[in-house]
């Protein structure tokens, strides 16, 4: 299913027909699919990225939008049924009319929001070369409400301020960060796949209330990151991603992205819940545990084909990080094929 196929388009600024596709606050997702997985492309003229479902369980169903369209993209239509939803804003801001008292919402670069709402009409402006980015967490309100259950009536009651409609916006905190960039991140196979993501969903939501109920308990001392700085530290990590086995220093890689390094060290960690350090062990122990899992190398190889110079290291690293050691797991997997291969 595409946007070409599912769009009334017009000369100009193009018109997306929300009832068909994207509903126009740019991350909330298509609600006329019954739950089932989808994935919107736009043709190459209109843009490029896509937005699509990372996992549908009942009411609930976890979306990415990341697109960018090459020219200004109107959008308008109707939310049908009251819907609960939990975003974030990874990219550019978006502002949207709504037929709600108040009218008009906005969510910026690094913020989050929870927006409990009934039947509405709604639109909006995408525009031209804005990279838009959206995670969104999107439930019936009865499904929120079974979620909530365990929390005490006046904790209920803050979570939604009493509203039957609310609109409630607050700055990405750093402990949620590390979640939302697991979730992107996930390398997972279909099966596990959706299993590790449902429980990420889960954590996600328990963070957020617990950290929109209990403001006090924020961690002190957070850097303040501009929308350039967030640029610069999301470049830093498609570096170290490109570049973990032979990565640059720390001072290499403030020169690289133009940060100093005091924010790089303090911004890195906020925005993805790790040292740089610690980042880039954890690609290299990922990329391990699947040479391993494929075989055809021995334990020092993987060691060195993902940067370790010395073997013994990697293995401690390994056991600490999975709870074996390579050889054991090396072994494991050899058996389970071999099994596998029998059947």
């Amino acid at each position: 299913m595409t946007m070409e196929e599912m769009s009334g388009l017009n000369v100009g600024a193009e018109r997306i027909d929300a009832q068909k596709t994207l509903v126009c606050d740019g991350f909330q997702q298509t609600y006329y699919m019954n739950g089932s997985h989808f994935e919107i492309i736009p043709p190459p003229e209109l843009g490029e990225g896509s937005c699509r479902s990372l996992l549908s369980r009942g009411s609930v169903q976890l979306t990415d939008f990341n697109l960018m369209f090459t020219r200004d993209m109107d959008a308008s239509g109707e939310i049908r049924t009251p819907r609960t939803e939990l975003v974030f804003c990874l990219g550019e801001g978006i502002e949207w009319g709504t037929s709600l008292e108040g009218s008009t919402f906005r969510i910026d670069t690094g913020e989050m929001a929870l927006l409990h709402g009934g039947e509405r009409g709604e639109n909006c402006r995408y525009h031209r070369n804005a990279g838009y980015r959206f995670l969104s967490m999107d439930m019936s309100p009865e499904h929120y409400d079974r979620l909530t259950a365990a929390l005490s009536g006046d904790e209920r009651l803050r979570s939604r301020e009493g509203k039957d409609t609310l609109f409630a916006k607050s700055r990405i905190t750093p402990a949620i960060r590390p979640i939302l960039a697991q979730i992107a991140e996930c390398s997972y196979g279909p099966g596990i796949r959706e299993l590790y993501l449902e429980g990420k969903m889960l954590e996600l939501f328990a963070v957020y209330l617990n950290e929109s109920l209990y403001q006090e308990e924020k961690v002190p001392g957070a850097v303040r990151l501009s929308k350039e700085d967030m640029q610069c530290l999301h470049l830093a990590r498609t570096i170290l991603q490109r570049d973990y086995v032979n990565p640059p220093t720390l001072a290499g890689l403030a020169r690289l992205i133009c940060l100093n390094e005091f924010k790089l060290k303090k911004g890195f960690k906020e925005m993805f819940g790790s040292t740089v350090h610690a980042y880039v062990i954890e690609l290299r122990l990922q990329q391990a545990y699947r040479l391993l899992c494929e075989g055809g190398l021995s334990v020092s190889e993987t060691a060195y084909r993902v940067g370790y110079g010395n073997v013994s290291h990697f293995a401690a690293a390994f056991r600490k990080r999975f709870g074996t050691s390579p050889g054991e797991y090396a072994m494991a997997s050899r058996r389970q094929d071999s099994a596998a291969a029998r059947q």
